[in-house]
């Protein structure tokens, strides 16, 4: 990619990975003050994009948006994930649509279907779980214990989050109290398996160990180029189904954002790259090598990632909602990542109460 942006605007880049996310915000935030800081790098959108925007540490991009990113078709409405106070801080590095992916052999053996209700899907859970299958793998990333906390929101009633992430509905709400007992009886019946290090959750689903996985569709080509599964063939994805009939199922994004640092002395050439960085010839290699679908000029041949993102924008069928991470104030997702992990490994209904009052303290302090 970085050879074809080169070739177009005369400036590439080198790609700096990190492995671990707290190592990665603080080296980052320490730099982002000095010309020393990287001219581009990657950040979330929402309440953790406001702190740099609020403390004039990133670049206004709106006009690049309308000039460059938009022509070469980036999503307009993935502007709004990035706006604050009117002006655009941010382009999509990575647009992420979440889902179900199940395991089509593990399905096919125990005939199983895609659940269209909620109670299929607990009898589909039922089954496997009866047949010593693991019905849902987990991930124990510290950050990750929101992703079955927000689906089952949503599924219960796509309100509820909404008004849970922007303060107008407290954690501590009755409606809230039932989706927690959703999730205690979810997790005591053992729907969910033991979480385990990202590798090692997408290898069991891999080898029959776990039926399903909740996670981006772009996961598609992970398991593709390293565990020889072929996508629409060994495994698919579904949405998670409604608890109410009438209601639309609702698939959650993440939009990660690439920003431009304005104290970098690489400021003016980061804003080169991404003039080129949605070129079709560039984002194409994003989709052929790492499955990433920014723009609508690519094509992708994988039924379950270029099939999914089709998919979700059938706004007759679908509520597409940003994920939670990104939703919540940042002071509100610290503790909610915690408290959730503490009520998954002991889920008793003096837990519910505690971890919904503590969420809530963090939300009274965050929405006053």
């Amino acid at each position: 990619m970085s050879d074809k942006i080169k070739d177009d605007g005369g400036v590439g880049y080198k790609t700096v990975g990190y492995t671990e996310v707290t190592a990665y915000e603080t080296t980052i935030q320490q730099s982002l003050d000095s010309e020393k800081a990287p001219g581009l790098f990657t950040w979330w959108s929402g309440d953790k994009l406001k702190k740099l925007v609020d403390n004039d540490l990133v670049v206004d991009l709106s006009k690049e948006w309308k000039a460059y990113y938009e022509k070469e078709g980036v999503n307009p409405g993935l502007a709004d994930a990035f706006t604050i106070d009117g002006k655009v801080y941010a382009a999509p590095f990575s647009v992420l649509y979440n889902g179900i992916l199940y395991n089509k052999h593990l399905f096919d053996k125990y005939n199983l279907k895609i659940p269209e209700t909620w109670d299929d899907f607990i009898k589909v859970c039922d089954t496997l779980k009866a047949n010593k299958i693991d019905p849902i793998g987990l991930k124990n990333d510290p950050w990750a214990s929101f992703l079955w906390f927000q689906t089952l929101i949503a599924s219960y009633n796509p309100d509820l989050y909404v008004g849970l992430t922007n303060g107008t509905i407290k954690y501590t709400d009755p409606e809230m109290e039932k989706v927690m007992k959703m999730w205690q009886k979810m997790i005591k019946k053992g729907y969910f398996g033991e979480p385990v290090d990202p590798a090692s959750q997408v290898k069991m689903f891999s080898t029959d160990k776990s039926a399903m996985i909740y996670e981006p569709t772009v996961t598609s080509t992970t398991l593709k180029k390293e565990y020889n599964m072929e996508p629409g063939k060994d495994f698919d994805v579904f949405v998670a189904p409604s608890v109410t009939a009438d209601q639309k199922k609702v698939i959650f994004f993440e939009a990660a954002p690439i920003v431009v640092s304005k104290k970098s002395k690489q400021s003016a050439d980061a804003k080169k790259v991404l003039q080129s960085f949605y070129k079709k010839d560039v984002q194409q290699i994003f989709v052929d090598e790492a499955g990433v679908i920014n723009t609508n000029k690519t094509k992708s041949d994988d039924p379950v990632n270029g099939g999914f993102v089709k998919e979700a924008a059938d706004t007759n069928k679908y509520s597409v909602m940003v994920r939670y991470y990104e939703a919540t104030p940042i002071e509100v997702v610290n503790v909610a990542t915690d408290e959730l992990w503490k009520f998954f490994y002991s889920p008793t209904d003096a837990m519910i109460d505690d971890t919904l009052n503590t969420i809530q303290k963090a939300a009274d302090k965050a929405f006053k």
